[in-house]
């Protein structure tokens, strides 16, 4: 399944990049402080809108007892006023995840007592994503984004980082800040 997925996601980019002017590569700076590998491609699909694809992963563990580990994935169709790739945005986005996070304190989280507990499940959501590209030099830009909508959780709350012991089998509907980012790109 997760082969058929690759593939078609590589299918797509292929083709938009066929009629592509530029095509960047992109890097989530707030992700790689966080300790998440992550990735994305950015192609134009007319002179004033591109598509942006973007995925990440964090597949490892300390231990049982502190697990941080999700993958995302991340599509957002842009609209630029000006030129594509430069200046003002705004756009759809849509969002899926799958995570297993215990024993860690992460700040605005939607999960209470998330130092006691293991919360694992899977999420979807979308929203309106608005930002500002600048151009640092022929090849190079820099990329801040906000973006806020609405996001489906649905999710297992174990009542220890380790045992096991299922306390809570539910969903949660979060509205709100759903997409940050500060990206450096790689224009070809």
């Amino acid at each position: 399944m997760e082969r058929k997925l690759y593939f078609f996601l590589l299918f797509i980019v292929a083709g938009f990049a066929t009629r592509a002017q530029h095509i960047a590569i992109s890097n989530n700076v707030i992700f790689d402080v966080m300790g998440t590998l992550s990735a994305g491609v950015e192609v134009p699909t007319s002179k004033r809108a591109s598509l942006d694809l973007y995925g990440s992963i964090r597949p490892w563990k300390r231990g049982e007892q502190t697990v941080h580990k999700h993958w995302t994935l991340q599509a957002q169709y842009r609209f630029w006023p000006c030129q594509v790739m430069n200046g003002f945005f705004w756009g759809p986005y849509a969002h899926a995840s799958q995570y297993n996070v215990a024993n860690k304190g992460v700040p605005f989280m939607f999960f209470k007592n998330l130092k006691e507990n293991r919360y694992e499940g899977w999420l979807i959501g979308g929203g309106i994503g608005v930002g500002y590209q600048y151009p640092l030099s022929k090849h190079w830009n820099l990329s801040a984004e906000v973006g806020a909508g609405y996001t489906y959780i649905d999710y297992k709350k174990n009542g220890c980082e380790a045992c096991g012991r299922l306390v809570e089998d539910a969903v949660y509907h979060y509205w709100g800040i759903s997409r940050l980012g500060l990206t450096v790109l790689y224009i070809f």
